[in-house]
């Protein structure tokens, strides 16, 4: 099912920043978007927390919350400051899913014949995953060459970080090349770079998990991105970070990174930096529930190999952009 916008709604617009759909919707909370849209809508306006608080039905402390947010992102700033320059999101480039219709057999047999570098994609992958591939992965192989236009030497990178993984299925591999092929990583220094990156990625949750003697929490995708915020972005320690699980298990006696984040994100704003103040903090004052951060959780399971459609419809590579 898909939605549309009443189009009688645009009486009256106001503009929003790209960025905070590209950048912040998947990071940012609720509250935190429901801050910004005010604020957006009533541009030049002098607004304090508490007539923000009454124009959003929130709480003046959660407003402030969600402020902490916005300034540590460089899109809000208060009377009297430098407005902070705003670090823009990468381009980046839209792919769709490989198509339902894949080349023959007879175009793969054709292609192959004319191609010495398809020829060498297919071969080192046999070589690499130790069996031989047949037509279907073949197609799903040309595809990505075709669609998303990363060359030989990237896609066998690819197959090998799948494999390292344990990912042999050629349709989630064709979702890995689909990212790289949006991210633009189309030469093996960029795949390097990025590659490294991911490593780099891996260090940081392992440093995290090394913090328990038993029952780490399990890896995901939003859970990394709350690690990374609090361990980057708050530039909070990992002793700090696992006194945050601690108090969060204690209270509400489940994992739950989001709760993690409003208690670590409210050391943040009052300058706590060490267990120990964490601790005289704690004592003193009752929890709370606010949060200003979250992301998304992207599923990583791979889709179902469709059916080829029946009928004339005849596979044909993606025409160049002009």
């Amino acid at each position: 099912m898909s939605y549309k916008v009443n189009a009688a709604a645009w009486n009256g617009v106001f503009a929003i920043p790209n960025c905070i759909v590209d950048d912040h919707i998947k990071k940012a909370g609720g509250q935190a978007i429901k801050v910004l849209l005010f604020l957006l809508r009533h541009q030049g306006e002098s607004l304090d927390a508490k007539a923000i608080a009454k124009g959003t039905g929130m709480d003046v402390g959660d407003v402030k919350d969600a402020f902490v947010y916005w300034k540590e992102s460089g899109l809000v700033y208060e009377d009297g400051e430098t407005p902070p320059n705003v670090k823009q999101a990468e381009e980046k480039v839209n792919l769709k899913a490989l198509p339902d219709v894949a080349p023959t057999y007879d175009q793969v047999a054709a292609r192959t014949l004319e191609d010495a570098n398809l020829r060498a994609l297919f071969n080192e992958v046999q070589l690499k995953m130790g069996r031989t591939i047949g037509y279907g992965d073949q197609a799903q192989l040309l595809m990505m060459l075709d669609y998303y236009g990363l060359p030989v030497e990237v896609i066998l990178t690819i197959v090998e970080y799948c494999m390292s993984k344990g990912k042999t299925n050629i349709s989630y591999i064709a979702k890995v090349a689909k990212d790289w092929g949006e991210r633009e990583i189309n030469t093996l220094e960029r795949a390097d770079e990025y590659l490294k990156s991911l490593k780099s990625d891996e260090r940081l949750w392992k440093k995290f998990t090394d913090m328990f003697s038993v029952d780490p929490p399990q890896y995901n995708d939003t859970r990394f991105q709350y690690l990374k915020h609090w361990h980057e972005e708050n530039k909070q320690s990992f002793e700090l970070i696992y006194y945050a699980y601690e108090i969060t298990v204690d209270r509400i006696n489940k994992v739950n990174f989001k709760y993690m984040n409003s208690i670590l994100d409210s050391w943040k704003a009052n300058g706590i930096k060490k267990p120990i103040d964490a601790q005289q903090a704690v004592s003193k004052a009752p929890a709370t529930t606010g949060t200003t951060f979250k992301k998304s959780e992207p599923s990583y399971d791979s889709d179902k190999y469709k059916e080829k459609a029946h009928g004339p419809i005849e596979y044909k590579r993606r025409k160049k952009e002009e």
